[in-house]
């Protein structure tokens, strides 16, 4: 997601940020060797803010936890493009991964996708004072959201079958812990959106990594915000914290 300090920036559209994580067993996984981790999203999936995306990103972490699993033959495919919308992963995203799971040999589907969908908002005066604000029409975009969310879990799902795991992260409030003043704002956004997330996902059988308590009141450290030019990407120590989300909901921490 493309990120800075302004309101269009920091309040929806800078991070690719109720329900919680949804998981009450491990996820059971084939006994294979080698495999896919595909990963899908906007500029967090992509590990923008990291050292090293490859590796310290979350899916880099993930994908190291997933090689205890599967060895070290498993490889990732990445098709998380920074500024992608919901929109744009069904468009330039999603008939690649349909046809990367339809192959076989995919282990695990990860996304983190919605946060950009939101910045058109951040420019509507009521949504700035408060995005549940009834003047806010975020309400609709919300709605837009759910739809477009329900189309791509729809064809992965069917794609995977059931036996796939496919995770989506929910958004913490990378703000929270820096004294920045849209921070109230983005909590109640961020809010939300997850809880489209969450129940989009449920009806898909997709998992979902809740990271948000990791990162209350500890932006300072694990965001890049406070940097001399901010940025709200996660650093690597809040990118490890996503994956740890991840690899919790799987049953891997």
């Amino acid at each position: 997601m493309r990120v800075g300090v302004a309101v269009a920036l920091l309040l929806f559209a800078s991070i690719a940020c109720g329900g919680g994580g949804s998981s009450d067993s491990p996820v059971v996984f084939e006994d294979a060797t080698g495999g896919v981790y595909l990963a899908l999203g906007d500029s967090v999936a992509a590990g923008s803010g990291a050292s090293d995306p490859a590796t310290t990103s979350y899916v880099g972490l993930v994908a190291n936890a997933l090689r205890t699993k599967f060895g070290d033959t498993l490889t990732v495919e990445s098709l998380a493009t920074a500024g992608h919308t919901t929109q744009l992963l069904i468009d330039e995203q999603l008939e690649r991964a349909v046809e990367l799971v339809e192959v076989g040999g995919v282990r695990l589907v990860t996304i983190t996708i919605g946060g950009n969908d939101l910045g058109i908002y951040a420019a509507h005066e009521a949504c700035v004072l408060d995005p549940a604000n009834p003047d806010c029409p975020l309400e609709d975009g919300l709605l837009e959201v759910e739809g477009r969310l329900d189309e791509i879990f729809g064809w992965l799902r069917a794609a995977a079958g059931p036996d796939v795991p496919i995770v989506i992260q929910l958004y913490p409030n990378l703000f929270s812990g820096t004294g920045h003043e849209f921070t109230r704002q983005a909590e109640t956004a961020f809010r939300l959106l997850n809880g489209v997330i969450t129940g989009v996902a449920r009806s898909h059988d997709v998992l979902r990594a809740d990271p948000r308590q990791a990162f209350q009141g500890e932006g300072q450290f694990l965001t890049h915000l406070l940097d001399d030019v901010p940025d709200a990407h996660p650093n690597d120590a809040g990118y490890k914290e996503i994956a740890e989300a991840f690899l919790e909901e799987l049953g891997l921490d």
